[in-house]
């Protein structure tokens, strides 16, 4: 009985913390062949990443890990079935 009135207020408190959010219409732009798009901004700035890795070293890297992880896992396989 116990289970059932805690779910039963987990539900409630669920529907009422997780409805629906109103929009303003303060900040509205539409797009070309589509809707009207509330509390989008139509500016675009750059964001840094600080990642300064060069995508080839990136992908030669994890190549060479995944070449690792199966040498290592057929050494282990051989080791037990002999």
């Amino acid at each position: 009985m116990l289970r059932k009135i805690v779910a039963i207020l987990c539900l409630v408190a669920a529907l009422f913390y997780l409805r629906p959010q109103g929009a303003y219409a303060d900040n509205c732009v539409q797009v070309y062949g589509g809707g009207v798009v509330c509390g989008a901004s139509t500016e675009h700035q750059p964001v840094e990443t600080d990642l300064n890795i060069d995508p080839s070293l990136l992908g030669a890297s994890f190549l060479a890990l995944s070449a690792g992880f199966y040498f290592i896992s057929e050494k282990v396989k051989k080791g037990l079935t002999e």
